[in-house]
């Protein structure tokens, strides 16, 4: 990926321990949140570990973790935040996407640099 914002690693686990590469892709709301972010990672994450076979997931949607923590702009990193899968198709074309069209996968940071994330830094 050429460019990313920013990475995300998971201290917690979650097969999301390896840095992964983030691209914004736009800001979205949900039921009940206005401040969740879709993201492209890479490399993707292997579908097969959540039932998708061959099809691999290199959409996400992220929010913080900690209330008065914001990705609008992050202001202080990492940022802690809830990594959940999609289960639409085009979620870019949405405004919304409704609390059943997704699920949590776990915790993880965004890093603003690939260094901090295999580090871990906090």
């Amino acid at each position: 990926m050429d460019n990313p914002d920013f990475y995300l690693a998971s201290s917690e686990g979650y097969h999301l321990e390896e840095p992964r590469s983030c691209k914004r892709i736009k800001r979205v709301r949900s039921d009940n949140r206005d401040d969740l972010l879709l993201v492209r990672v890479e490399p993707p994450l292997i579908g097969q570990i959540y039932g998708l076979g061959g099809s691999d997931i290199d959409t996400l949607l992220v929010a913080t973790r900690h209330k008065g923590d914001s990705l609008f702009p992050a202001k202080e990193w990492p940022v802690f935040v809830h990594v959940a899968r999609l289960f639409i198709e085009n979620p870019e074309e949405r405004e919304q996407i409704h609390d059943n069209e997704f699920e949590s996968i776990g915790w993880a940071e965004l890093y603003a640099t690939e260094e901090a994330a295999r580090a871990k830094e906090m």
